[in-house]
């Protein structure tokens, strides 16, 4: 009777234990799944980062290429390339490096967003196709994204060319714009000439215009789905600042 209740103590813990690795499980390939939704949320604001890009800096992007990038990162596969100096550039940190050169860079646009992609596809680990549970991500590459996101949103708001021109068209007004290349010419900054200012004279806007902040939050959205997949990963929320991302991102 005793070796029967013995028997029956162990069937049961075995069970228990079985029971609990296979909740376990469930719960670890359920989170993968999230992480993996994840990644398709940024996919689709950054095809809408892209088509916002491309309208307020229409000379910076091919738009024969255009729809080989799009379907690039639709179908999350990473064969397409772009040449620089009759290189073709393979990894992202130098598709970045290229997007924010202080000279004149063809289709400077195109280089951030595969930049962005390629980086985002390297720390999801898309390559991979399936990771069944979360415990197959690398949440370091993840974090190393979310770094890298805030210094590349920082550039894309402040470098400029020699002649004080901005890189790219985001959060600018159209007379911000203007008066930049006026200024930049032989002209000097007058009352009168802000009055002479395109969207100004015609009031379409003000001084007291609001910036464009539609890039900013679709950034701030990106961001929240890394931090989102590292907080299922286990992970603690990343709340870091900009001079601690830049100091831990060194290719930019």
């Amino acid at each position: 009777m005793k070796f029967a209740y013995i028997t029956i103590l162990i069937f049961l813990l075995v069970g228990c234990s079985s029971s609990q690795n296979r909740v376990e499980e469930f719960f670890q390939t359920d989170n993968a799944t999230q992480v993996r939704r994840d990644y398709f949320e940024i996919i689709e604001l950054l095809l809408k980062y892209k088509e916002k890009l491309d309208k307020r800096n229409p000379q910076n992007y091919d738009k024969k290429q255009a729809y080989y990038i799009e379907k690039e990162l639709k179908n999350s596969t990473n064969t397409l390339y772009l040449a620089y100096n009759g290189k073709y550039l393979k990894n992202y940190i130098d598709y970045l490096k290229v997007a924010f050169l202080p000279t004149k860079v063809k289709n400077r646009n195109d280089f951030l967003i595969l930049g962005i992609y390629k980086q985002l596809y390297e720390a999801y680990e898309i390559e991979e196709q399936l990771q069944v549970t979360t415990l197959t991500y690398d949440a370091e590459k993840l974090r190393d994204l979310y770094y890298a996101l805030m210094v590349v949103n920082w550039k894309i708001k402040t470098k400029k060319y020699p002649n004080k021109e901005y890189l790219f068209i985001t959060w600018q007004n159209n007379w911000q714009i203007e008066l930049s290349k006026k200024l930049n010419g032989t002209e000097k900054l007058s009352a009168k000439l802000i009055d002479t200012l395109k969207h100004i004279k015609n009031k379409q806007e003000t001084l007291l215009s609001k910036n464009n902040c539609s890039f900013e939050i679709l950034m701030a959205q990106i961001l929240y789905h890394i931090n989102h997949s590292l907080k299922i990963m286990g992970e603690e929320p990343l709340d870091v600042g900009l001079e601690a991302a830049k100091s831990l991102v060194f290719f930019l």
